[in-house]
């Protein structure tokens, strides 16, 4: 039987940066507050999974201001591989977490749940 291990928001946070530094794909498992923005996408209250990875080269990088303004509503903007932009139509776009909705993170094959702190 598999151990389960808890990390808190912070650790989580850290392990996001530490995937995008590395190259790799992290899964962060969230509830949606929001409305879908698509049909048949995940609604208010329904899991939906995103796969951050760090942006290719030709990305704008985040700007300062939603830096601060992540850190003071408690979100985090990744870059989702599975979310298609809707300026460009291709994959991968700037998306937002909301560190409190964050059910589970996949990374490197192994599964975390979240404490709540």
């Amino acid at each position: 039987m598999k151990k389960k291990i808890y990390l808190s928001r912070d650790q989580v946070k850290d392990l996001i940066k530490k995937a995008e530094k590395e190259g790799e794909v992290i899964v962060v498992r969230c509830v949606r507050k929001t409305p879908a923005s698509k049909p048949g996408g995940p609604d208010i209250g329904q899991l939906y999974d995103l796969h951050c990875s760090s942006p290719p080269s030709f990305y704008k990088p985040i700007n300062t201001k939603r830096k601060r303004e992540d850190k003071k509503l408690g979100l985090l903007t990744v870059f989702a591989t599975n979310r298609q932009d809707s300026k460009t139509g291709t994959w991968g776009a700037w998306r937002r977490i909301n560190m409190l909705q964050i059910q589970k993170v996949i990374y490197r094959t192994n599964e975390y749940g979240i404490t709540t702190d």
